[in-house]
């Protein structure tokens, strides 16, 4: 298999922490595949296999932008899903949109279209996995989630992720780039 590779916005403790809280108080048993806190990411880009030269125009784009970025709060509240509401294929902590958060997919999704790597054109859907893959299609659920109230976190670097799909934790950070703070 090929190596894939991810852009994502780290997740700080504080709110690991409450995202594994949640993650204990909801009926998860259902899913295949309960995400492990410290793999708790808000993907920006999803880049799937790459070569040495794509990586290398890729690192290059993304300190050029991470030095015109300013580190900005971002808020996830709530519980959400992709999917049947019943069987649903994804749990996830809904991250609200912003103009920052807008600018920083955008100039990343035009630093990987640079490199080579093929962007789909979806509405961008920031949030943080808890849970996905239902486990068994027979068996539904009467969705009762706990409450996520609004948890807030400032968003002042963005990583380069490699999938490493047979460890726990599973993504492994491979280059971090820091905001410039004036």
């Amino acid at each position: 298999m090929n190596t894939h590779y991810f852009i994502a916005l780290p997740i700080q403790q504080h709110l690991r922490k409450t995202l594994e809280e949640i993650q204990m108080k909801s009926r998860l048993a259902l899913f295949k595949h309960i995400v492990y806190p410290e793999d708790f990411h808000i993907t920006v880009a999803f880049l799937g296999g790459a070569d040495e030269r794509q990586l290398a125009v890729l690192h290059e784009g993304l300190l050029k932008a991470a030095e015109s970025m300013q580190p900005f709060t971002l808020e996830v509240e709530g519980l959400n899903y992709f999917g049947s509401k019943v069987r649903p294929r994804v749990l996830y902590a809904d991250v609200k949109r912003s103009d920052q958060l807008d600018k920083l997919h955008e100039e990343i999704v035009r630093i990987c279209q640079v490199a080579g790597f093929s962007q789909k054109e979806s509405e961008y859907s920031p949030h943080v996995t808890l849970a996905k893959k239902w486990h068994d299609p027979t068996k539904e659920i009467k969705p009762n989630w706990p409450t996520l109230n609004c948890e807030r976190q400032v968003v002042s670097s963005v990583n380069l992720y490699q999938v490493a799909p047979d460890e726990t934790p599973r993504y492994k950070g491979v280059a971090t780039y820091e905001f410039t703070t004036k």
